[in-house]
């Protein structure tokens, strides 16, 4: 029940001012039913709090609660225990996060890789080097759904069978910039997760992505800028993974590139400078791992009837045909189960209808 009434509070008083009514009315129902003479003794901005005490006036808490059903949006709150440990620990961690997709996902050890939204062919290139890898390690990669770098990451990883999660600047309603629809439409398919802290409805306002950031920095237990311009988003990013006391690497690049100045300012800076995704991982004190220590790692989640395929893949590629005959199932479980191992990032169908393992 209290979360009907802790999105009503986001809905209408935002971030700041929950936390003081929180603070001072210990429930979220108590807060919003609070009368208006106690909430304007709690020493608001004037003109502000009259605003949002109108707003509550023509908000319905379960009406909007509904839309988010509607949507299939879940939410934590920062009270719950699957409230994500590493995005607590820093300085301003939002009270609720809503979420689309696989929720368990924020329980991974994940790292964020931002940058520019036009990035050179080099940046191009250096996402299809590192972000594989970097997935392979068992890292879900954490980025902004954004034009150019975060779009890129974001497919690459689906690419490498990976694991991903997209935080946005506005409610999970749309997607911001619309172009990357098809690739949030892939993710949620491929049982990823999107991530916002701002209701259903609220548009993408500029001053929602600095925000924005310092979720994605939270999530993650370093920032990976593959490439800025002097004074580019991506280095906001960075400032705020290095204020959570997160680690920060930057892909060097070349002097007369300006998606290469912020980059190269953050290595002056400090940045520990990345040349190879070993680099992060050796930071991060991990490895990536071939396709047959990724199952090893993860058997424990599959069903009896992924291991048994997962099994006979692993001794030599199979066509769909062989897997029927073997395991004895009927053609409908094999396909099902197959397509669901294709998803969990665990075999690929090479064509033809031959799998193999990634």
């Amino acid at each position: 029940m209290d979360s009907i009434y802790l999105n009503a509070l986001n809905i209408v008083f935002g971030l700041t001012r929950i936390r003081k009514l929180l603070k001072t009315f210990k429930t979220a129902e108590r807060a919003w039913r609070a009368p208006v003479g106690k909430i304007l003794r709690l020493d608001f901005d004037g003109i502000g709090i009259r605003e949002a005490l109108e707003k509550r006036e023509t908000t319905d808490p379960k009406a909007e609660w509904a839309k988010l059903e509607k949507l299939n949006i879940k939410t934590i709150s920062f009270f719950e225990k699957s409230y994500p440990k590493l995005l607590k620990e820093t300085g301003s961690p939002p009270t609720l996060l809503y979420l689309k997709g696989c929720a368990d996902l924020l329980k991974e050890k994940c790292l964020a890789v931002v940058g520019t939204r036009t990035p050179s062919s080099y940046g191009r290139a250096a996402v299809e080097m590192l972000v594989p890898k970097i997935a392979a390690a068992g890292l879900t990669v954490v980025s902004g759904l954004a034009q150019g770098v975060d779009a890129l990451t974001h497919l690459a990883t689906l690419k490498a069978g990976g694991k991903t999660i997209g935080v946005l600047g506005c409610g999970l309603d749309q997607i911001y910039p619309k172009m990357n629809e098809p690739i949030a439409k892939e993710m949620l398919a491929k049982n990823n997760l999107i991530v916002s802290e701002y209701p259903v409805g609220t548009p993408a306002l500029r001053q929602n992505f600095p925000a924005r950031n310092r979720i994605i920095a939270g999530l993650s237990l370093g920032t990976l800028v593959i490439e800025s311009k002097a004074d580019g988003g991506a280095l906001i990013t960075a400032k705020q993974a290095l204020e959570a006391n997160r680690e920060v690497f930057a892909l060097p690049g070349p002097i007369t590139y300006p998606t290469a100045a912020g980059t190269n300012k953050l290595i002056q800076e400090g940045a520990k400078v990345i040349l190879t995704a070993e680099d992060i991982l050796q930071e991060l004190n991990l490895k990536v791992l071939t396709g047959e220590e990724k199952i090893k790692v993860n058997l424990d989640k599959l069903s009896a009837d992924e291991k048994n395929m997962v099994s006979l893949i692993q001794k030599e590629p199979a066509h769909i045909d062989k897997i029927i005959q073997i395991t004895k199932l009927k053609p409908h479980v094999v396909s099902s189960t197959l397509t669901g191992l294709e998803l969990k990032g665990f075999i690929k169908n090479t064509g033809g209808q031959i799998y193999t393992l990634l």
